[in-house]
């Protein structure tokens, strides 16, 4: 037995790698060996100890771990210090912390990680977010500690909505090479939010090659609840049950699997269906559909013809199609988008100020504003924004105004399900005092390529003992992730599809002026002359998109 002694300490860290003090060899893969003095080793670990002292063992196989990882787990040894450690070898290291029953480094690990996890935020990379989730996994799996799990399944659960289903997607991207540890933290995550998975395994299950379920598809399947799904987004549920109707090879059992789950969701939820409970009374009421005020790109032509900002601001403040600050900062943005040389100085500010004022106009919140999109060089709309900020009463910060559709569209779908199909988007709402009220925006699409069939409405459903305001009046924009942000397209003055003369070609939103500058004001006008096959192309199809609302 070795004595007793306090460690962490510091043995001398000019001692490791000595010859004379080598007598314990670890035997690594493909011949590496490293020596490291026993007696250190057995002072710091009570297993080191008794395999030296005890079994008269001079070497230690250790071909599981990396050879950075015995160096820092030696130095720690020697120093009682951490200072090697860092992602790349914090596995093995904080493994080898277990093995060897070295508790004080175990403890130093575990600091290290809470470290991390600390600055874990919604802005966090997927990078960051998926090392700490990847390593808590792996305590559990293979140390047996759901410690870590624990709480980082705790910290991503409260990142916002959307950094949450963005983290979702991209860690289950390639859903058959994922594990089921990694979709058992997905639905943790997810809770209640099952509509983001099922959206998920959808677009897995329409792929080409998917011809019946894989064993990650199934294992995910079979552990959705369909049911809340079908409570949260009936149109999600729906899009599901018809893509696996569409498979072409699907087994007995996974046709069993999805028979029981449809006969649940459909008996659980036939008196929600009808809106009342097993006893007959009303379950929810919903609000009159309320129409979205659209206009197409070209309708804002006008606003491009004068050669003054202050002309257009003024022409915008004239207009009773304006009523509400978003739609009058909507319309500025896309006129200095459109008008590169046009300027933005406090005085413009001052006068937007004195127009809200007069209004009486609420503030828009600072989400929507800093979110809002810049095009590349133009620098007029980073003015823009900037000066928005720093004049006090025109934004406000308070997420308990703004909510985001649980739904996401690749861009690759987005025109096709945009144009050419009816949908509905939910929207979660993040206001503790309004948990029993869901938001839905209907999509009607367009109808033989004519913009005049496109409409947009929005309605609440709530619980019949749930208040919310009878003149609640909402702003709705379109946001985009591109892997690391979100970005904001505003559909004030976009909302509705544009055709050139020769309505050969369609556009929806604000997606052509990052790539062709010139094509959107020439589509706004009549001038461009693409095929509708072509609208695709301007949309990258890994990014995200979905609908965000904003309380007036």
């Amino acid at each position: 037995m070795a004595p007793k002694v306090c460690v962490p300490a510091d043995f001398g860290r000019h001692h490791i790698g000595a010859p004379s003090h080598g007598n314990l060899t670890f035997n690594l893969g493909e011949g590496v060996k490293i020596r490291a003095n026993s007696i250190i080793l057995s002072l710091n670990s009570p297993v080191i100890d008794e395999l030296t002292t005890n079994l008269h063992q001079t070497s230690l196989e250790a071909d599981d771990f990396s050879s950075e990882a015995v160096d820092c787990f030696i130095e720690a040894a020697y120093t009682g210090e951490v200072e090697a450690l860092k992602r790349e070898n914090f596995r093995d290291v904080n493994k080898m912390g277990a093995v060897f029953k070295v508790s004080w480094l175990s403890a130093r690990c575990k600091e290290y990680f809470e470290s991390h996890l600390s600055e874990i935020n919604n802005g966090s990379s997927y990078s960051d977010v998926a090392f700490v989730v990847e390593e808590s996994i792996y305590v559990m799996t293979a140390l047996k500690n759901k410690e870590f799990y624990n709480l980082v399944v705790k910290k991503v659960s409260s990142f916002d909505y959307l950094a949450r289903d963005a983290f979702i997607f991209d860690y289950l991207s390639e859903l058959p090479k994922s594990n089921f540890r990694q979709i058992d933290f997905c639905l943790a995550i997810a809770n209640i939010d099952v509509q983001i998975l099922v959206e998920l395994l959808s677009e897995h299950l329409e792929q080409e090659d998917c011809v019946c379920f894989d064993e990650m598809s199934r294992y995910l399947f079979k552990n959705l609840d369909m049911c809340l799904c079908y409570e949260n987004a009936p149109g999600t549920h729906k899009k599901l049950l018809e893509v696996l109707g569409n498979l072409e090879n699907i087994e007995k059992d996974d046709y069993i699997l999805v028979l029981e789950k449809l006969e649940k969701t459909t008996v659980q939820n036939k008196s929600v269906q009808l809106g009342v409970t097993t006893s007959g009374t009303s379950t929810s009421t919903q609000c009159d559909m309320c129409d979205l005020k659209t206009f197409t790109l070209a309708s804002f032509s006008q606003y491009l013809v004068p050669a003054s900002l202050d002309d257009v601001i003024d022409m915008l403040a004239a207009t009773e199609i304006v009523d509400n600050l978003y739609q009058f900062i909507d319309g500025i943005w896309l006129r200095l988008c459109q008008c590169r040389k046009d300027t933005v100085n406090i005085s413009v500010i001052q006068k937007i100020v004195g127009i809200k004022r007069v209004k009486g106009w609420k503030p828009i919140n600072y989400d929507y504003l800093d979110r809002l999109l810049v095009p590349q060089n133009a620098l007029n709309c980073s003015d823009f924004k900037y000066h928005l900020k720093s004049i006090g009463g025109l934004v406000i910060k308070n997420t308990a105004i703004s909510w985001g559709s649980t739904n996401q569209l690749y861009g690759g779908d987005f025109v096709e399900d945009i144009y050419k199909s009816d949908k509905d988007f939910l929207f979660k709402i993040n206001n503790p005092t309004l948990s029993g009220v869901r938001f839905v925006l209907s999509i009607t699409s367009m109808k033989n390529e004519n913009p005049d069939t496109f409409s947009i409405k929005w309605t609440v459903f709530s619980k019949t003992n749930v208040n919310y305001p009878s003149n609640l009046k909402l702003h709705f924009a379109l946001e985009r992730w591109n892997g690391s942000s979100w970005t904001l397209f505003p559909i004030s003055w976009s909302g509705k599809p544009t055709c050139d003369q020769t309505k050969r070609h369609w556009a929806w939103g604000y997606f052509y002026s990052k790539s062709y500058p010139d094509r959107l004001i020439k589509l706004m006008k009549g001038k461009e002359k693409l095929s509708f096959s072509e609208s695709k192309a301007y949309i990258c199809h890994e990014y995200r998109y979905r609908f965000v609302a904003f309380v007036v």
